[in-house]
Order: structure tokens, then C-alpha cells, then sequence
């Protein structure tokens, strides 16, 4: 059983800027992409790609930087995602072209499936197991916060500085990331923190897992052992490439229509890049993703519960929108204030929520924050076209509050049931579930809507009143519900009473 790092709190600092940043990355440009529509001269279908290419980029990436964490060192992965997300954030600023700013893009998701799919993982290791809740629910608490500030400072950055801005603030936050992993993972520290946290191995070699990747202190951790098994280049290619096709057809079927030649087309590549992927793996002497691994009942049910939570969540996200500024009447302003309630509370809730977990297990908070999830997004169904502002804020502060309530409980059992070689792999596919859940959300949410007559969210919004939007709304809200309550249920019969996954080994 491995002990906990020398000093756990400087590595959950570490990671949690790094969460804080990604998070960021993600949100800063929503505000602003009206403004780079503008400026590049493009439709809102290309300028859209803007957020979709970042999107994709940490999906297809996540699990992959997460394997090589394993194998060659979350802490060096880790560190060298602070430079390829700073990198992208300055090519991103300088773009001249949609198609460069893309690219960029595209390299800025690479940096952050960097952070994301090791940071979770180095803040298992740097904690006992009687403390992973509380420090995942600390670094989670980061995320929220990322995403709560993310939109205000974007606007505020590109109504006074122009859309650049927004990607030129992530530029010293990433140098100064890198600069702090460098100094705890990579130099002097290291070589403490990686006999902490892997224990000295019968063979003296220092372990995949370890937090230090300092070559010349532990070069077993730098580089793969002699006669190691290779990397699954090919598996990794793959999947990312079924995945990015699959996402595509998911989240922009419903502009280019279910039925049409690139849609059709693009679930057809995506399937048969996913067939490939599963033969790869098969023949793989090293598979990206091991059997034994996908065998912990305990992970595979949380990330179900995480994929369904995030769904869930998303849909309302989408829509969330289009209600306020519509049959609500608010401005812009007005409803970007409202919305903060939901990610406030989640922060405000997901660090007690890990402490809970430590104490009386993860089940428990988990199960109540799917619960609370599901009746606060009923209650965003019954709403109508005049509720009083204190009912839509409780109604927000409930999803909030289940959210915030669940995410750190079932994050700590799945790392928990983790192999310790295999937590960089496990905090990808924790990720994956996140961010596809997202995706998948939206694109329920569009075609549920649609389907109940709502049309397009913002010309269903615009001209007839709330009937057809609030029946529409109401539907796809109820149909949230819905997705949690299954991810209760999912909660519920996929771990222990006291929810406490074995310690990694």
C-alpha cells in the first residue's frame, strides 16, 4: 500500500491550478465567439467550430495522456500539459484564419487532456485513502470555479480587449503552472516524493505511478524499463479517431439532419474506426485500456454515474439559456447572474462533500446528490412561463447542490478502485465520461426539444410564446430527470454500503 506524498497539499496545489486553467480554457471563449465570428468574417456554423474543436481535442486525447502517465510519469505529463495549453492559448491569440485558430485550438485541448486525465490521479497518490475525498473534492471545487468565472472574465476581457484577450490571460497562468510542477515533480522534490508515494520496489527501480520523473534521480520513472512492452500507438490513434467522428455525428446531426450523407457517413467511419480499436486492443501485447481494469465493478459503475450526471446536467445547461432570455424576458446580464447559482453552489459543496465521503463512506453522499439532482431539475420542469425568482434560484441551487454533493464521493471510488499503476488510465476514462456526457447532453437536449415541437431552441423562444417552448422544456427537463434517476439507481447498486473502494495497489 502506498503512502502519502511528503507534502500532499503543494501537489493539490499543483493540480488544481491546472484544473482551475482547463477549466477556464473551456469557458473563457463561449462569450466571445459572437466576436471572433465577426472579425474572422465566418457564419455561426464555422465559428461554432471554435468551441467544438476544443471539445474534441480533450475527448479523443483524454485516455491516451492518461496511459502515458502510467507508463512514463503522471508528474512529467502533468508538467508538459502547462506548456502545449500555453502554447495553444498563444497561437490561438495570434491566429489570423478560423482555420489556424482551430488548429490552435485543437493544440490547447491536447495541453488540457494533458492536466485533466493525470491530475486526479496525482492527487490519489499524494493522499492517504481516508483523505481522497476531501482533496478531490478541493480540486473539484477548482473546476467549478473555473467554470463559474470563465464566461464573466471572457466578456469582460473581449468587450475591452477584443476576443485575443481571452487567450492571452491563460498564457502567465500556464507558465507559472509549469513552473511550480517543474519545481515539485520534476527537480528537487521528486525524488522524496516518488520513495513516498511508490515505496521502495524490490528491484530498486522507481515505479510507472510515482509523482517523480526526474531522469536523473529515478530514470525508471522517466523511461520504460528494459524490455517494457511498447506504447499502443495504434490503439490510441484509433480510438481517438473513432471517438472525434462519433461526436461529430452526435453533436451536429441535428443541423446537417439525422438522415444526411455526412452524418450517415461520419457514424459509419466512427464504427468502423471503433471495430478496428477493438481489434487492436485485442492483439495488444500493452492494450490502452486493460481487462482487469474494466473488471472493478466499483469503476465501471462510476463512471456510468458520472457519464449519466453530466448528461443530465448539460441539458438543462443548453436550454437554461434560451428560457431565461426568452419567455423569461432577461437580459443577457441579468441571466448570466442567474446561472452562476448553479456552479456557486456546486463549489461551495463538492470540498464537503469529499470530507463526508471520508467519513461515512461514498455511497451515501452520492446517492443523495443524484437524488437532489433529479428532483431539482422536476422542479425546473414545472416552473411555467412566470416563476417567482426564488423559486428558479432553489430550483438551480438543487441542481447545484446534487451536483456538488456527487462529484467527489464517485470520482474517490473510482480512483479508489484503482490500481496504482492504472489511476492515470482510470482518471482519462473519468474525464471521458465527463466530457462525452456533456456532449451527449447537449445533443439530447437539442433533439428531445425539437422532437416536442420546440424547433430550434432560439426561434422556438422568439415568436411564440411559451407554449410550444414550454411544453418542449418542460419535456426535455423531465427527461433530465429522468437520466438521473437512473444514475441513482446506477449509484446505488454499484458499490458497498459504506462505498469504499480498496486502497490502490
Amino acid at each position: 500500500m502506498s503512502a502519502p506524498a511528503p507534502r500532499p497539499y503543494a501537489v493539490l496545489g499543483v493540480v488544481a491550478v491546472g484544473t482551475l486553467m482547463s477549466a477556464l480554457g473551456g469557458s473563457l471563449i463561449h462569450v466571445a465567439v459572437p466576436l471572433v465570428r465577426r472579425d474572422l468574417g465566418v457564419d455561426i456554423g464555422a465559428a461554432s467550430w471554435v468551441l467544438a474543436a476544443y471539445s474534441l481535442s480533450v475527448s479523443a486525447l483524454l485516455l491516451p495522456f492518461g496511459r502515458l502517465g502510467d507508463r512514463h510519469g503522471k508528474g512529467r505529463v502533468y508538467a508538459v500539459g502547462f506548456g502545449v495549453f500555453g502554447a495553444g492559448s498563444a497561437l490561438s491569440a495570434l491566429a489570423p484564419t478560423l482555420a489556424s485558430l482551430l488548429a490552435a485550438r485543437a493544440l490547447q485541448g491536447a495541453g488540457a487532456a494533458m492536466l485533466m486525465a493525470n491530475g486526479p490521479a496525482l492527487t490519489t497518490a499524494a493522499f492517504p485513502p481516508t483523505q481522497r475525498g476531501r482533496a478531490l473534492g478541493l480540486q473539484a471545487t477548482a473546476t467549478y470555479l473555473g467554470l463559474s468565472l470563465g464566461p464573466s472574465i471572457g466578456g469582460w476581457l473581449a468587450q475591452r480587449a477584443g476576443w485575443h484577450a481571452a487567450f492571452w490571460i491563460n498564457v502567465p497562468i500556464a507558465l507559472a503552472g509549469a513552473l511550480l510542477a517543474r519545481s515539485l515533480v520534476w527537480r528537487g522534490a521528486a525524488a522524496a516524493v516518488t520513495v513516498a508515494v511508490a515505496g521502495p520496489p524490490p528491484d530498486g527501480r522507481g515505479g510507472e505511478g510515482s509523482l517523480s520523473t526526474a531522469p536523473a534521480r529515478d530514470p525508471a520513472a522517466a523511461a520504460p524499463a528494459p524490455g517494457a512492452r511498447p506504447f499502443p500507438w495504434a490503439s490510441a490513434l484509433l480510438f481517438g479517431a473513432a471517438l472525434s467522428a462519433l461526436l461529430v455525428a452526435l453533436t451536429r446531426g441535428q443541423r446537417w439532419g439525422v438522415l444526411s450523407p455526412a452524418t450517415v457517413g461520419l457514424l459509419a467511419v466512427g464504427a468502423a474506426l471503433a471495430a478496428a480499436f477493438v481489434r487492436s486492443e485485442r492483439r495488444s501485447p500493452a492494450p490502452l485500456l486493460s481487462a482487469a481494469l474494466l473488471a472493478q465493478p466499483a469503476l465501471v459503475a462510476g463512471l456510468a454515474a458520472a457519464f449519466l450526471q453530466y448528461a443530465a446536467a448539460y441539458m438543462m445547461l443548453f436550454l437554461l439559456p434560451f428560457y431565461l432570455q426568452g419567455p423569461l424576458a432577461m437580459t443577457a446580464a441579468d441571466a448570466g447572474l442567474v446561472m452562476t447559482v448553479q456552479p456557486a453552489v456546486m463549489a461551495a459543496t463538492t470540498a464537503a462533500s469529499g470530507w463526508l465521503s471520508d467519513r461515512i463512506g461514498a455511497r451515501a453522499p452520492a446517492l443523495a446528490g443524484m437524488t437532489a439532482l433529479a428532483v431539482g431539475l422536476a422542479r425546473l420542469a414545472t416552473l411555467g412561463p412566470d416563476p417567482g425568482r426564488a423559486s428558479l434560484l432553489a430550483a438551480l441551487a438543487l441542481v447545484g447542490l446534487g451536483s456538488g454533493l456527487f462529484t467527489a464521493p464517485n470520482s474517490s471510488r473510482i480512483l479508489g478502485a484503482a490500481p496504482r499503476d492504472q489511476q492515470g488510465t482510470a482518471a482519462g476514462l473519468l474525464a471521458e465520461a465527463r466530457n462525452v456526457g456533456m456532449l451527449c447532453g447537449v445533443a439530447a437536449a437539442g433533439a428531445i426539444f425539437a422532437a416536442l415541437g420546440g424547433g430550434r431552441p432560439g426561434e422556438a423562444a422568439a415568436g411564440d410564446g411559451f407554449s410550444a417552448f414550454g411544453a418542449a422544456f418542460r419535456g426535455t427537463m423531465l427527461a433530465a430527470s429522468a437520466l438521473a434517476v437512473l444514475g441513482a439507481g446506477v449509484t446505488a447498486a454499484g458499490s458497498p454500503p459504506r462505498g469504499r473502494a480498496a486502497p490502490p495497489r
